[in-house]
Order: structure tokens, then C-alpha cells, then sequence
């Protein structure tokens, strides 16, 4: 694929996933949503923390542009929820925050992208199981076409890494699949499967 569609491609999967957190931003202020604060914030930093890491090691890549799109949407996301009160957070959220801390601290120290990423990832997946868990228990509670957007935005990012660095995949690839998992457990699931 030639530079310049990549960056077509990598904008459009920015507008996308924007597109996607706008609507559940806009859900949230309405009540509709209560989403777990610990999770998006955690998801901003763990993006973000990613994303500089690659372009420290590998430069920028277009496929980047969602996922640092998606971190500056996770983090406006959790800091609306906390301002306006309309939040989840429970005790067990603090364990995921205590293992998800753990997980960047062993990136840190490494210095290395693929082991930053890896943790990366590891952190969020950690940081994203309060949200699966309420989805599994209140679907309702989480139920947005944000989730089917972030699908289509990850499958853009990853049309966008064929001919680079594997590095570039792993985050994009983890989106698309825990974005159509939120997507099932919130919308395409059996109604009493829980």
C-alpha cells in the first residue's frame, strides 16, 4: 500500500474511533452510560504510554493515529464520568489498577517497545476486565455502537500495518478483539446468556 493511502486510511480510523467516543462521551453526560473511570483513564495512559514508546523506537506509523486518537478519547471520557459523578467503580476495580500498575512498571524498567507494548496491552486488558465484568452483569449499562465503531476503526489499523513491523499490529489487533467482545457481550448476545 503506498504512504499515501496509510495516511488516508490511518485518519480515517482516527475520525472513527473519535467518532465512536464522542457518542459514548455523549452518553455518558446523559446518563445512559456509567462507564468503570478506572478503565478509561487507565486505557489513556497505557495507550498514550505505548504509542511513545513505538515512535521513540520505530517512528510514526500511521496506524498509530487510532489508537492515540483512542487515548486522548479514553482519558476525556474517564475525566468527564469522574467531574460529573456518573461513574462505576468498585473494590475490586483497585485490584486491576494494582496489576495494571505492576504491568507498567515492568515496561518502564525495560526500555524495550515490544516489551512496553506487550505490557502495554497486558495493563489494559487487566484495566478493561471492570467493563467486560458490568457488560457481562448490566449489558444496558455499556450498550453503544462506540464498541462496533472501534471495530471498524482497529480493522483499519490493521489493513494499514501489512508491510511494517509486526510491533505496529499488537495494539490494534488487541482493540479489534476487545472491542467485539464488548460488542457480543452488549449487543449480539443471547438475551440470559450471562
Amino acid at each position: 500500500m503506498m504512504p499515501g493511502w496509510e495516511k488516508i486510511v490511518g485518519v480515517l480510523a482516527a475520525v472513527i474511533i473519535s467518532s465512536a467516543q464522542v457518542i459514548y462521551l455523549l452518553n455518558t453526560i446523559r446518563r445512559r452510560i456509567r462507564p468503570s473511570v478506572l478503565s478509561w483513564v487507565g486505557w489513556s495512559f497505557l495507550m498514550g504510554t505505548s504509542v511513545v514508546s513505538q515512535v521513540l523506537a520505530k517512528g510514526w506509523q500511521w496506524s498509530m493515529t487510532s489508537v492515540l486518537s483512542s487515548a486522548v478519547g479514553c482519558l476525556t471520557i474517564g475525566l468527564v464520568a469522574l467531574i460529573s459523578r456518573n461513574y462505576s467503580l468498585t473494590r475490586s476495580d483497585w485490584k486491576f489498577l494494582g496489576l495494571g500498575a505492576l504491568c507498567i512498571g515492568i515496561y518502564v524498567l525495560s526500555g524495550n517497545a515490544w516489551m512496553t507494548t506487550i505490557f502495554a496491552i497486558s495493563a489494559d486488558a487487566l484495566l478493561g476486565i471492570p467493563t467486560i465484568l458490568k457488560a457481562v452483569r448490566e449489558p444496558e449499562l455499556e450498550q453503544s455502537p462506540a464498541w462496533a465503531l472501534g471495530v471498524a476503526s482497529s480493522a483499519l489499523a490493521l489493513v494499514i500495518c501489512f508491510g511494517h513491523s509486526w510491533i505496529y499490529v499488537l495494539f490494534p489487533a488487541y482493540l479489534f478483539c476487545f472491542n467485539g467482545l464488548m460488542v457480543w457481550l452488549t449487543q449480539l448476545r443471547p438475551q440470559g446468556a450471562a
